[in-house]
C-alpha cells in the first residue's frame, strides 16, 4: 500500500467517523415510563446537539389508542423561545396516529439544537404497553435541504395498576437494582439486604400480574445479585415490554419488606 493510499484510507475513516458522529437524532423522551391508569403525564419529541441549526420539522408517530390518549401536542420549546416568528401544526390522522410540523418564518431564520420540538401530553385509559413509535422525521437546514442521514428512537409506556409500594421504598437497608436497563435480555439484579433479614425471593411479573419468573428461596446476605437471562419459567425468551421486579425479604422479627423496581425489555 503506498503512502498516498494510506493518507486516503485514513482520512476516509476519519470523514466517517465524524459524520456518524455528528449525524442528529429524533427521540421521543423520556425513553421508557411506568405509569397507572387514569393519569395525566408529559413526554415530548427531542433532537440532540448533531442536528446543529434547524429550520423546520416533520414528525410522524403512532401508539396504542386502547392504552393511551393524546390530550395535545403543543409546539415545543426550542421553536417557542427561538425569537423568530413560527407556524405550528398538529395533524390528527386517527387517535394513535399523528404528525406535527413546525417552521421558521423569515429569512435566515432557525433554531439551535439541542431541544424539545414537541410537548405531548397524554392520558392512560387502559393497561397495557405501547410504544411511541416515531414513523418519520424529516429535519431541515438553513438552506432549507433535508438533513442526512437522520436516525429516531422511539420509547415505551407501561400502563399497570399500582402496586400499593414505591418503587425503590422499601425502606431500611433494603435495596434493589436492574443492570442494564433497558436490556436485550440478560438482566443483573442487584439487592442489598439488612443484617436482620432470615430469607428472601425474587419474583418478576409480565403488565397483567402473571409471574413470568420467580427465584428459589435466598439465604440472607448483605449484598447479593441475580442474573435473569431474559426467560419464562420454562426458559422460553420473554417478549419485548415492562417487566415488574418484585422483592420479598423476611426479618427475624416475623415481619416482611418489599421492594420493587422494573425492567425493560427491547429485543
Amino acid at each position: 500500500m503506498t503512502m498516498r493510499t494510506t493518507r486516503l484510507t485514513v482520512a476516509l475513516i476519519l470523514l466517517t467517523a465524524v459524520y456518524a458522529y455528528a449525524a442528529p437524532t429524533v427521540f421521543v423522551h423520556p425513553a421508557e415510563l411506568l405509569v397507572e391508569p387514569g393519569v395525566e403525564f408529559s413526554m415530548s419529541v427531542r433532537v440532540d446537539a448533531g442536528a446543529d441549526t434547524v429550520t423546520c420539522f416533520l414528525v410522524e408517530f403512532q401508539f396504542d389508542p386502547s392504552v393511551l390518549e393524546l390530550i395535545s401536542a403543543e409546539e415545543g420549546s426550542l421553536f417557542t423561545e427561538c425569537g423568530y416568528g413560527t407556524m405550528y401544526h398538529w395533524d390528527v390522522f386517527d387517535s394513535g396516529h399523528h404528525s406535527c410540523n413546525d417552521v421558521t418564518l423569515g429569512h435566515d431564520a432557525f433554531v439551535l439544537c439541542p431541544g424539545e420540538l414537541v410537548n405531548l401530553e397524554f392520558m392512560s385509559v387502559g393497561e397495557g404497553v405501547t410504544w411511541i413509535e416515531i414513523l418519520s422525521a424529516d429535519l431541515r437546514d438553513l438552506r432549507r435541504d433535508p438533513i442526512l442521514p437522520l436516525f429516531t428512537e422511539s420509547a415505551l409506556v407501561a400502563v399497570v395498576p399500582g402496586t400499593g409500594v414505591p418503587e425503590n421504598d422499601a425502606g431500611g437497608n433494603v435495596s434493589l437494582s436492574v443492570v442494564p436497563n433497558p436490556s436485550v435480555g440478560e438482566t443483573e439484579l442487584h439487592f442489598r439486604l439488612p443484617g436482620s433479614a432470615r430469607a428472601a425471593s425474587l419474583s418478576i411479573y409480565d403488565v397483567a400480574g402473571k409471574t413470568v419468573w420467580k427465584s428459589g428461596p435466598i439465604e440472607a446476605a448483605r449484598v447479593r445479585s441475580i442474573m435473569w437471562r431474559g426467560c419464562d419459567a420454562c426458559g422460553a425468551p420473554v417478549p419485548s415490554g415492562v417487566y415488574l421486579v418484585e422483592l420479598r425479604v423476611d426479618l427475624l422479627c416475623g415481619r416482611e419488606i418489599v421492594d420493587r423496581s422494573k425492567i425493560v425489555i427491547s429485543r
